[in-house]
């Protein structure tokens, strides 16, 4: 791991312990100046030193400070922020006319008039719209542990931005602005389709992502997952108690490290099914805590349902924007997203049927949780260290 990675990942482990403390004891929010009193000056007493061990404690105590800022309930006791104000009051934002929406909805039925179970379930994918989906389709999603590939999330948001990086580059844009032609698309898409903090999360990573090559930077995933998650908990604290928050955010980087770690295997097939596996050990504990539930079923519809959904996606998307130019060429994209659809029912419905599938057990605690989490690490830890050595070897 590189060290500004390793430096970008500390300091998000510091803000997420000193928010997540906070959590823990929300009684203290009437005390949030003490520990940003703390922090300065031991941000002054540490500046100059090589050892950085200061700097993760400032971003620790400013964490900790944060949240109980946050949590100040009186505008007596503190007139708070107005861009924190609205981030306690809403989790979604609903500034897209609907008219719009209802366009682009109608747009994605395109050439699907003769199947409207499909064409719900197309919307659904697109847009979120679950309510007008199949309630057979729904309850072996629900079953599978595979219902999340409707929740416009991370998922979506990365699908839509690399097919319209893509298109940015079939168009002769420069590499280097092809973040700045795609990402105002990537935005409107958010906000169209209800701007879910998961949503607004993923295009939060993908703007950064796409932005590196404008400063002269290489695009590295996980420095924008770090910068991605400071930001949002800088901007809103109360997100390291979101359930959405700690899902996403645990999934995102679980991805974006099993894509690395599986850069060095051979074979397709060997290389999915670690990403598949990872995105689902990365999920297992907020279910388990929250839920009560587990889904190893999850692991096989994961292998196949998020490769079908990006097709899905995919063609569904540039059916959209084809369909401006042309409603014969959006007819077949939107049948090409159908049929990949349609796949993801049948796979969902016998993955449903597969013993132990999903099954209840007691709600994890703290400690499980924690076990769990540093289980996985020490994965990551031994697979990279077995893909050095396989690196060295060959070399």
């Amino acid at each position: 791991m590189e060290p500004k990675e390793r430096t970008w990942l500390l300091v998000s482990a510091a803000l997420a312990c000193g928010e997540g403390l906070a959590a823990l004891a929300p009684c203290g929010a009437g005390a949030w100046p003490f520990p940003l009193v703390a922090a300065i000056p031991l941000a002054l007493l540490g500046y100059g030193f090589s050892a950085r061990g200061w700097m993760l404690a400032v971003v620790f105590l400013f964490g900790l400070a944060a949240f109980w800022f946050a949590s100040v309930d009186s505008e007596r006791d503190f007139r708070l922020s107005p861009w924190m104000r609205g981030a306690r009051r809403r989790e979604k934002v609903t500034v897209v006319p609907s008219a719009l929406r209802r366009d682009i909805s109608r747009r994605i039925g395109i050439g699907l008039a003769h199947d409207p179970e499909t064409a719900a379930l197309n919307r659904a994918m697109l847009l979120g719209e679950r309510a007008a989906m199949p309630k057979s389709a729904k309850k072996a999603f629900v079953e599978s542990g595979a219902i999340h590939v409707f929740a416009i999330s991370g998922l979506h948001v990365m699908i839509v931005a690399k097919v319209l990086l893509f298109l940015s580059a079939i168009l002769f844009v420069p590499y280097r602005m092809q973040g700045v032609v795609a990402m105002p698309f990537v935005w409107a898409y958010v906000f169209v389709s209800g701007a879910s903090p998961s949503s607004v999360r993923a295009a939060l990573m993908a703007t950064f992502y796409s932005a590196a090559p404008l400063v002269w930077r290489r695009s590295n995933g996980v420095v924008s997952w770090a910068m991605a998650f400071t930001a949002i908990h800088l901007i809103n604290p109360r997100q390291i108690a979101d359930i959405g928050s700690q899902l996403s955010f645990s999934v995102m980087l679980a991805i974006v490290l099993a894509v690395r770690m599986a850069r060095g295997m051979r074979g397709s097939l060997r290389k999915w099914l670690c990403v598949a596996l990872a995105a689902w050990a990365a999920g297992v504990p907020v279910a388990a805590a929250v839920f009560g539930r587990v889904t190893p079923g999850g692991i096989v519809a994961n292998l196949v349902l998020i490769a079908a959904a990006g097709y899905s996606v995919a063609a569904g998307a540039t059916g959209v924007l084809a369909s401006y130019v042309s409603e014969t060429l959006a007819s077949h994209l939107n049948n090409l997203s159908a049929l990949a659809t349609d796949f993801m029912v049948l796979a969902a419905t016998l993955v449903a049927k597969l013993p132990f599938a999903n099954f209840e057990l007691e709600r994890w605690g703290l400690g499980e949780c924690a076990g769990w989490y540093i289980a996985l690490a020490l994965s990551f830890v031994l697979l990279h260290m077995v893909g050095s050595r396989r690196s060295r070897h060959a070399l």
